[in-house]
């Protein structure tokens, strides 16, 4: 029964030297790029660090960037952000940024909509998936909170995201793997289910590093484990799931950009520069940092690939947790 949930993870070299801009003008205005979470998600987080971080490199001379809006467009499980860009000019001035939930929800909602529906820009990073409890929970250790929702099966409500978003497909993988079982809420993004984790409305919930990580800071949250290495100063003791005697549970969680089907290739090449500049700032590399997040730059056929492989392993655990 064991499963991996596993993307080859190649860190990259942090861009250096002069950049070359690419032959057209592209952007002279700003850029419109869709999320399909709420504010204070972890796609919201990484979207609003890449302008940040676009904004110094452009003042360096090191890129062209008039400024990205950043448009949270919640609902449908997806579809309603998805649908949005899709029907978008391709010339590159509206975007879509996009996490696993591009490849989880259309197999759990039967969408019509996925990511061959766009053109492929760039994959930036992968992003560490972590399990948390309020931080006055009477669980401080993964295993605690597991022999709870085995003793009292359905009591305990854990946060996944939204129907579809791969903290559900973890939450459904997590009790099939212990046989336990427990109420996976929906939220419109992790921003909200980390706020409803603050307040006790929750016992537990699965979420990204980044959207979990300022809570954990003030002690208004517990992360009490892992998914995979998690390499952020002062959360070294988190154990993973590995090392908590459970290697077959490792889920990571992809970011990146997606544009409309059909971009010139110039265009997407452009982006792909900013992206590459980008990665130079050092406001980007202290996000990078804070959040243990892997450096990842996959492109083109190759972001592709990726993203067909992970739908795969994806498509088999859903199956696999749902039987």
């Amino acid at each position: 029964m064991s499963r991996k949930l596993i993307l080859a993870v190649a860190l990259v070299s942090f861009f250096t030297g002069t950049t070359t801009f690419a032959a057209t003008d592209y952007p002279t205005k700003t850029v419109e790029v869709v999320y399909h979470s709420s504010i204070g998600s972890g796609g919201d987080i990484m979207l609003r660090a890449m302008d940040q971080a676009l904004v110094s490199v452009a003042k360096e001379g090191k890129t062209k960037h008039v400024g990205w809006v950043i448009n949270n467009m919640p609902g449908g499980s997806g579809a309603r952000a998805w649908t949005y860009v899709s029907r978008a000019k391709p010339d590159g001035y509206t975007l879509l940024g996009v996490s696993s939930t591009i490849l989880t929800s259309p197999l759990m909602n039967e969408m019509d909509i996925n990511y061959k529906s766009f053109s492929p820009i760039a994959m930036v990073f992968i992003d560490p998936m972590v399990v948390a409890v309020p931080g006055n929970s009477p669980y401080n250790s993964f295993t605690e909170l597991i022999e709870a929702a085995k003793k009292n099966p359905g009591t305990q409500n854990w946060a996944g995201g939204v129907a579809g978003e791969l903290g559900v497909v973890a939450g459904l993988e997590v009790q099939k793997y212990f046989e336990c079982k427990f109420n996976l809420v929906p939220f419109e993004g992790g921003g909200d289910a980390a706020a409803s984790l603050m307040g006790g409305h929750l016992d537990a919930a699965i979420g990204e590093f980044a959207e979990l990580a300022e809570a954990a800071r003030s002690n208004k949250v517990k992360i009490i484990a892992c998914f995979n290495d998690l390499n952020v100063k002062g959360f070294e003791n988190i154990p993973t799931m590995a090392e908590l005697g459970h290697p077959q549970i490792n889920i990571t969680k992809l970011r990146g950009i997606l544009g409309p089907k059909d971009m010139e290739q110039d265009v997407v090449d452009a982006i792909v520069t900013q992206i590459r500049a980008m990665l130079d700032a050092q406001s980007f590399k202290d996000y990078v940092s804070a959040n243990g997040l892997i450096v990842d730059i996959r492109t083109g056929t190759d972001f592709t690939r990726i993203m067909e492989e992970q739908t795969d392993l994806l498509k088999n655990s859903i199956e696999n947790s749902l039987k």
